[in-house]
């Protein structure tokens, strides 16, 4: 598996009470961490605009 170039970074937007999606372009990947129940990826650990950072996506099992 190749490293990805973006993620589809998810987050919740309290004042919209909705998930909000952001494309996050990644520089340097750092490998991710699985969700315990469905065993996806659950967050990402990657270097994106010259910091490091944990970027969370949906997993498997959480509802749409």
């Amino acid at each position: 598996m190749t490293n990805p170039t973006e993620i589809n970074s998810v987050s919740w937007d309290e004042k919209t009470k909705s998930w909000k999606y952001t494309i996050v372009k990644v520089e340097e990947y750092h490998g991710f961490v699985n969700c315990q129940y469905c065993q996806k990826p659950l967050s990402h650990n990657i270097k994106s605009d010259g910091e490091f950072k944990v970027v969370y996506v949906k997993c498997g099992c959480s509802r749409t």
